[in-house]
């Protein structure tokens, strides 16, 4: 039986934005209690970011690349040893690697899909009392802010309303499929941001005992508005029927996640949705365990629920001679 595929967060934006902040926040409030592991990157020979998380007791591994951007300066072998004796030696749920505030993550994010491992999201933070001022001053800004799945604003306590309005209009304009998230100190809701592996999501699956019964939402995913919903089958699905409900989600679904069992495949397929932004990876898990499972994470996500369940109930392909 092969490993399952671990999750990889990359976590930018541009220096002093508030990076570690935020991880610092999210490994000791909703990633607790995972196996997390986390790769940072700082520029120069001392690493002090590294050292401050590294005194979290949630963290399972902490590798730091010193010395280069991770995005053009530290080389692919130095880069897959450091993965490879991650997920060797801790088997995390999750990777999170921190970049320096000067790398462009669309590089990072090829090197972790190269290495064989699955990009969850990209998350990159802004500042929002000097957004302006750091787009004029580095290029890399506007990159990072491209590439995002989720754009997290920080130190809104900083500044007016007004000015948040204005900076959520410019993001926006620059990146209107990523989902903009609002912060102070760091404090944001781990769940959505950052995943975990696609175990928990089968568990969650199982533990409902209803296919496509929406799950009871926790105080802090209610209060911003974020619902879910699980679905299982375990009937066989027709692949391109499926990637097509996937292409077709509605964009209040800022998640989706599980693993399925595809007709004429051995392998599970592992799917990942992220802010539209989707892939499909492979699973060995040998023939018995057939059921498919998913997780649905999204705002107002319960008046989608019957039309998503039904588009995956029509890519259900009946066994032979049977009916569905």
């Amino acid at each position: 039986m092969s490993a399952p595929r671990v999750a990889v967060d990359v976590l930018t934006g541009f220096l002093g934005a508030g990076k570690t902040t935020l991880l610092a926040h999210a490994l000791g409030h909703g990633l607790a209690g995972k196996r997390v592991a986390v790769v940072m990157n700082e520029i120069g020979d001392v690493g002090i970011d590294g050292t401050v998380v590294t005194g979290l007791a949630y963290v399972e591994k902490m590798v730091e690349l010193a010395s280069g951007c991770i995005c053009c300066s530290i080389d692919e072998y130095r880069f897959d040893l450091a993965i490879q004796e991650i997920v060797d030696t801790v088997a995390p749920d999750l990777i999170v690697i921190e970049s320096t505030g000067l790398a462009d993550p669309e590089p990072l994010a090829y090197r972790v899909q190269n290495v064989g491992l699955a990009l969850d999201a990209v998350i990159t933070v802004v500042d929002a009392a000097n957004l302006e001022r750091t787009l004029a001053e580095a290029e890399v800004v506007t990159a990072q802010i491209a590439a995002a799945d989720f754009l997290v604003i920080g130190k809104t306590d900083l500044v007016r309303a007004a000015d948040v309005a204005r900076v959520r209009t410019r993001l926006g304009r620059m990146n209107p499929r990523a989902l903009q998230l609002e912060s102070v100190r760091g404090a944001l809701d781990a769940d959505v941001l950052f995943a975990t592996d696609v175990a928990t999501h089968r568990e969650r699956a199982r533990a409902d005992p209803l296919p496509g019964r929406p799950r009871a939402t926790s105080a802090h995913l209610a209060r911003d508005a974020f619902g879910s919903f699980v679905w299982r089958s375990d009937a066989r699905l027709e692949q391109a029927a499926f990637e097509r409900v996937l292409a077709d989600l509605p964009a209040d679904v800022v998640r989706a996640k599980g693993i399925v069992r595809f007709v004429d495949r051995d392998w599970h397929a592992v799917f990942n949705v992220t802010c539209g932004r989707s892939e499909l990876g492979w699973l060995r898990l040998g023939d018995a365990d057939v059921e498919s499972s998913a997780v649905f994470i999204g705002r107002g996500v319960e008046r989608h629920r019957a039309r998503i369940v039904a588009a995956l109930t029509g890519c259900q392909v009946p066994p032979a001679g049977a009916r569905l």
